[in-house]
This record gives structure tokens, C-alpha cells and sequence, in this order.
């Protein structure tokens, strides 16, 4: 059974209100239906241990190409029985309803809509504490963005000034969070003015490499630019996590699954 690793990142910024000092984030991407032990037992005690304020899923819970859905809906279930949870779509999500299974998937996304988990399209909320707010968004990737091993000549730009004519209005003076699958258009959600940028898909580039980095990307790129961890730009951070499942294509190779820690600090006192 793989381990779990948890990578662990501390983000201070003068728009953190002083009540969200020490906030703690979970950050769960691409399960792709994988299950930790039974029922994601070993994956939610890693959890548990961390004992979150929200948890933030970027994508791909499901596999796109699988009839197995179970895993994610019951790892869904025990996980908002505990703790606030909101999701995003990811390509698997989007794959599955115009692939072979996309009538099985429908079942899926009908049991996904009475679980108590805050699912984000292009949506915003505002995550109250005291009488601070930071700002969640919650953005969908049109699936053409998406490039597969034979797309060899597809266009994957995402259209100019696609974050503001999709996304609710940012106030660039308050704590803005963006959740989104991946972090290939990091300059587009820098530009755009999210503070701290969340994003997975890229399985940390599937096989690492000592002193490289992660070697392929999901559109079979090699050496992603982006592939694991913090980058920064500007004024914006974001953070890439390899995720837990992987490819049906390659095996991952020093490139355990994880989950991300994240504690916000306010420069606040």
C-alpha cells in the first residue's frame, strides 16, 4: 500500500484577516477512484491528524474512464460529515460525461449533488470568520484546454480574459483563494489577481527525477514547468500537489501520493 506523505506549506500575507491566523487547509487532488486501505481509511486518518478548518478537492476525485465512482462518493461522504468540504471540476469530471460511461456517470453526479460538499463552477463564496471573509473561487478549465497523447496539433490557450468574463468580480483588496485543475495558465490566475492558487493534475510529473523534477505532464509534455510545489509571481502563490492517484498509462516512480497541509498567517497582530 503506498504512503501517504503530507506536504506542508506556511502562507503569510497582509490580506489574511487577523481570525484566520493559523486557518488550516487541506488541499486532497486527483484520487482518480484510487482507495487508501478499505473505505480510504489510511487516507482519512492522515486527515483526521490534521483535523483541517476546510478542505479544498482541485479536481479529478474520479476517473473519467472507469465504472467505479463508489470510492469518491463514499470518501465525500465521511469527509463532510466532519468538515467543510468544497470541490472543483477537474478533466476526468468533464471526460465522464461525454465518454462511453457518461450514462453511468450521470447516477454519479446526481448522488454528488445530495452530498453536503460546496461545489464551485465558475462560482465564488465568501468563508466567514468573526466578522473577516476570505474569498473562495472555483474555476472550470474548458475541457478543450485539455491536451491528450494524440492531440498533437490542438490549441490548449485559454481564451483572452477568460477568468474575468467567467468568474465573479474580484475585490483585489480582500484575501482571494483560486481553486483550479491545473496550473499550466498560473500567469492567466496571477494577471487575474488571485493571491493563492491551487492546482493539481499534473501527478508531479508521474516519474521524478533527483535534481530534476518531475519528467511528463498529462498532455505528454516533458519536464512540465509546473509539476510539484510553491511558486510565486508577483503578488500571487501557488501551490501544485501531485495528488494521490496516477496514471493508467505510466506507474508513478518517486513520486509518492499526497495531501497538502496549509495554514494561512496574518501579518495582523
Amino acid at each position: 500500500m503506498s504512503k501517504i506523505e503530507v506536504a506542508k506549506y506556511m502562507i503569510s500575507n497582509e490580506k489574511i484577516p487577523k481570525e484566520f491566523d493559523n486557518y488550516t487547509i487541506v488541499q486532497i487532488s486527483d484520487l482518480h477512484n484510487k482507495s487508501f486501505g478499505k473505505n480510504n481509511i489510511k487516507l482519512i486518518n492522515e486527515i483526521d491528524k490534521i483535523n483541517p478548518k476546510a478542505i479544498f478537492i482541485t479536481g479529478d476525485i474520479i476517473d473519467g474512464e472507469n465504472k467505479n465512482f463508489q470510492v469518491a462518493l463514499d470518501l465525500l461522504n465521511n469527509l463532510t460529515s466532519k468538515y467543510k468540504v468544497y470541490h472543483i471540476t477537474g478533466n476526468h469530471e468533464q471526460k465522464a460525461l461525454i465518454k462511453k460511461y457518461k450514462d453511468l456517470y450521470k447516477v454519479y453526479f446526481e448522488q454528488l449533488s445530495n452530498i453536503n460538499a460546496i461545489y464551485l463552477d465558475n462560482e465564488k463564496i465568501q468563508i466567514k470568520k468573526g466578522d473577516s471573509q476570505i474569498n473562495l473561487y472555483g474555476l472550470t478549465i474548458p475541457f478543450k484546454c485539455y491536451k491528450y497523447l494524440f492531440d498533437k496539433d490542438k490549441n490548449t490557450n485559454l481564451d483572452e480574459n477568460f477568468l474575468e468574463e467567467n468568474l465573479p468580480t474580484i475585490n483585489k483588496d480582500e484575501y482571494n483563494i483560486l481553486l483550479a485543475h491545473t496550473p499550466f495558465y498560473f500567469d492567466e490566475y496571477e494577471r487575474w489577481g488571485a493571491d493563492l492558487i491551487l492546482a493539481g493534475h499534473v501527478h508531479g510529473g508521474i516519474i521524478r527525477l533527483p535534481f530534476v523534477g518531475g519528467l511528463l505532464s498529462p498532455n505528454r509534455h516533458f519536464f512540465p514547468k509546473y509539476d510539484l510545489g510553491k511558486y510565486d509571481k508577483n503578488n500571487s502563490t501557488m501551490i501544485v500537489t501531485k495528488g494521490l492517484g496516477g496514471s493508467k498509462v505510466l506507474v508513478r516512480i518517486n513520486c509518492k501520493p499526497e495531501i497538502v497541509k496549509i495554514t494561512l498567517k496574518s501579518k495582523h497582530q
